[in-house]
């Protein structure tokens, strides 16, 4: 028999009999229950048109109206669960509850979950540990420390501060609010720690990129008791394995897991694959966890392709994707943009526009991330038009998808373009940030608009008050050196006070190269040689420039200062296998 069939059977009530006893035997509450958790609102409508019709027979029945909340809620139509609330003969904490927890999980305006709780107190009822919970979670939208404040002293009245699900929500709502040392109070005033308030605390530390201090807490929630951490708790400090330098603290997380049997969990597991595909030549350690996953959903996929796409290993990432596919995995959004950079790395445009023509039939085309993956990946391609052309039908942008056109206009030499595009940008009300300048600036400098480069860094300073950067020097004073003005590119250092800055340094040199300017060239080189000795760049920097000068006797000379110093030029590589390939 259909499921609806079944419903209306069960809303009716048993034909032999008057359906005021079929409500007394609360088919109507499992009527309820059954299209709120199918979101069959047809269904569940039905069961109000009787409970509205027979509530003379049941009374004041507050468990059949929260049963109405939570089928209008879930299926998010709150203008009806508003109406029925508002109609309810009476309500009690559960009613309240459902609305204000519903309200915040929707996004809905913060005002109305604070005015629900206010409608509720004028009815003297007191809040529990759900209600204070919800109501700390509108923290996360409005961003007022002062709220949380005020819902705390609250929680401090009624007796619920100490308890672990309010104190896990206030652990939350003061990291987002006050900062982690306000959070670590909270978690201190709870009474009786369990396993969510232990997580919860190792992501607030994880969130706040306070590695050590996850790993500390980690390490206390051990000592609790073996049954103070899961997966998630792995899953939360391994995500401070960010750097390749975190590997030795990811083996001893890889050996907890090991020993609580949580390695084939797939929430781990994924943040296991993650922790080894950042880390140098560890790709196949990624791997093997990989494998070791009974069941892999597309976390674990993407995880694997966006490592190797990480480490350049562009085809196994393409062969990783099509195999995904295989076993009937479906792409999110996520999984379109790890793996366009696989064709940008291969510069495959032909190939990149069939995954382009796989991304329009998705539901995913709109999303912004895939958007400006897709943009990126045309530009590294050549595939300027393409690029153009991607960036116009996106229905929304933010100041990514500016930046990345700025960029790729910019590493074309098309530097008019850019900063046309950048105006663009300005006129339509976005933001930029300070990558969004550091692209425009390099385009400048490749495009040799010096005028128009320093108007922009200007700019940059007065009207969005951005304290630049080193790269911000560096493309400034490397604009000004490729237009070959080098007694402005030293002045703009020593007006700047960024003589210590060896990337500063770094761009004049590699201007100097450029126009043969030798001594200013040696003097650059001097300087980044004094701040970075263990940099072999100004070695072969110099040592080209001499070599087109025809210097090459200091060439020869420079060579072996290079030798002494123990430092080795990188190998030289070429992409002409890849271009070839494609």
């Amino acid at each position: 028999m259909r499921r609806s069939a079944c419903l209306t059977r069960l809303v009716r009530g048993p034909s032999h009999g008057p359906i005021s006893a079929a409500f007394h035997t609360h088919p109507s509450s499992c009527a309820l229950e059954a299209c709120a958790d199918a979101r069959d609102l047809r269904g569940g409508a039905a069961a109000h048109a009787q409970v509205l019709k027979l509530q003379h027979s049941f009374g004041h029945s507050f468990s059949l109206w929260n049963k109405i909340l939570k089928l209008y809620t879930i299926c998010g139509r709150f203008h009806l669960a508003d109406k029925v609330f508002d109609s309810m003969p009476q309500r009690d904490i559960v009613s309240f509850n459902t609305m204000i927890t519903a309200s915040v999980r929707a996004h809905r305006d913060a005002f109305i979950a604070v005015d629900l709780y206010s409608r509720m107190r004028f009815e003297n009822m007191d809040p529990n540990n759900i209600t204070i919970s919800a109501l700390l979670a509108v923290s996360s939208h409005c961003k007022c420390p002062h709220f949380v404040e005020q819902v705390h002293a609250h929680a401090v009245r009624f007796g619920l501060s100490s308890n672990a699900f309010v104190g896990s929500s206030l652990v939350n709502g003061y990291e987002r609010c006050r900062g982690l040392d306000e959070a670590i109070r909270a978690f201190e005033d709870i009474d009786e720690l369990d396993l969510v308030s232990w997580n919860t605390m190792i992501d607030v530390c994880a969130r706040s990129n306070s590695k050590w201090l996850a790993v500390e807490v980690f390490s206390q929630a051990r000592r609790w008791g073996c049954e103070s951490f899961d997966c998630f708790s792995l899953t939360s400090v391994l995500k401070t394995c960010s750097e390749g330098h975190d590997f030795s603290l990811g083996i001893q997380l890889h050996c907890c897991a090991l020993k609580a049997g949580l390695e084939s969990e797939t929430a781990s597991g994924n943040a296991l694959v993650t922790m080894y595909s950042r880390c140098e030549d560890k790709m196949d350690s990624a791997l093997q966890v990989f494998r070791g996953i009974p069941s892999p959903n597309i976390i674990s996929w993407t995880a694997v392709i966006s490592g190797l796409v990480r480490h350049a290993l562009a085809d196994e990432a393409i062969r990783f994707y099509k195999q995904m596919l295989r076993v009937g995995a479906s792409e999110n959004e996520f999984c379109f943009a790890c793996v366009l950079p696989a064709y940008s790395i291969l510069a495959r445009l032909e190939q990149g526009r069939q995954f382009h023509s796989r991304i329009i039939k998705s539901v995913f085309q709109s999303d912004i991330g895939v958007g400006n993956a897709l943009i990126d990946m045309y530009f590294k391609c050549g595939g300027l038009e393409d690029a153009r052309l991607a960036f116009e039908r996106m229905k929304n942008r933010d100041t990514v998808s500016w930046t990345v056109m700025i960029l790729g206009f910019g590493q074309h030499g098309k530097g008019h373009e850019a900063i046309e595009i950048f105006r663009t940008m300005e006129s339509e009300g976005f933001k930029p940030d300070d990558v969004t300048f550091l692209a425009v600036l390099s385009a400048c400098s490749h495009g040799g608009l010096v005028d128009e480069g320093l108007h922009i860094f200007r700019s940059m300073t007065d009207k969005y008050s951005y304290k630049p950067r080193r790269e911000h020097y560096a493309c400034i004073i490397d604009m000004f050196g490729r237009a070959g003005k080098f007694k402005y590119a030293e002045r703009f250092i020593e007006e700047n006070e960024i003589e210590s800055e060896s990337l500063a340094w770094e761009a004049l040199l590699g201007a100097c190269g450029m126009h043969g300017e030798k001594e200013l060239g040696e003097k650059s080189a001097m300087k980044v040689m004094e701040l970075e000795p263990q940099k072999d760049g100004p070695y072969v920097l110099l040592s080209n420039l001499y070599a087109e000068q025809r210097m090459f006797e200091e060439k020869e000379k420079l060579r072996q200062r290079l030798d002494v110093t123990g430092l080795k030029k990188e190998a030289g590589s070429s992409w002409f296998s890849c271009m070839k390939s494609s």
